[in-house]
């Protein structure tokens, strides 16, 4: 598992003064981002050995309002040989569980524009945090 802090925007928040149910996938994003770099570094070749998303889901289980701090824990439940399952739990700084979520994740060759085998870089990283 690897985990991201989260910077809370103003504009995260809706008219109920909790951050809007879309931001959740912002903060997903994020953490994926975070997942990856910590794991791949700086110099990975995103265009040849790259990734798409395929399909997001989002379970909210109690608001997140602009005094919280939130993380993003990220580790992988699923690998295929193509695709790759990622798991998301939002947490607060008591580890209340804010949301979870999952991604569908494919990896692709944007120069072909065609799925690949998931690359054995990525691959390690995902079996390193697979739960």
């Amino acid at each position: 598992m690897i985990s991201t802090k989260i910077q809370l925007r103003f504009s995260d928040f809706d008219m109920g003064g909790h951050v809007h149910n879309a931001a959740y996938l912002n903060y997903f994003e994020s953490a994926r981002i975070g997942f990856f770099m910590k794991g791949l570094g700086n110099d990975w070749d995103w265009k040849k050995d790259g990734l798409i998303l395929k399909k997001n889901t989002i379970e909210y289980n109690i608001p997140t309002f602009i005094e919280d701090e939130i993380r993003v824990e990220v580790s992988c439940n699923h690998i295929g040989s193509r695709s790759f399952t990622l798991t998301y739990s939002v947490l607060d700084g008591k580890n209340n569980l804010k949301a979870y979520g999952e991604s569908i994740v494919v990896s692709f060759d944007y120069s072909t524009n065609k799925t690949i085998a998931i690359p054995k870089k990525i691959l390690t990283v995902l079996e390193a945090h697979k739960v």
